[in-house]
């Protein structure tokens, strides 16, 4: 369901339809923490890979799991840049 409507004048310029402001802030909420949580998982996943290497594990099946979902991870981070949503991969953020 959306929450938020495109402008009559075709702008690409998008409004919240006032009945649904407090739900379209819930939404919002929502997006962000998933957001955090993908950033955060990056980093870990990154830590990971880097201490599976530093141990000579980099042959393992485990290590080659890892690196697949760094992959899919790292597609679909391009898949929000190239919509002009960034995600921070520091940590602390």
């Amino acid at each position: 369901m959306r929450f938020t409507k495109l402008e009559a004048s075709n702008t690409q310029q998008y409004y919240i339809d006032e009945d649904k402001i407090g739900e379209s802030v819930q939404k919002l909420a929502i997006y962000e923490n998933m957001c955090e949580e993908f950033a955060q998982d990056m980093v870990v996943l990154s830590e990971k890979l880097e201490k599976l290497r530093s141990e000579g594990k980099d042959k393992t099946i485990s290590y080659k799991e890892l690196v697949a979902q760094k992959l899919k991870d790292t597609t679909v981070l391009m898949f929000f840049k190239k919509h002009g949503i960034e995600i921070d991969l520091k940590v602390g953020n």
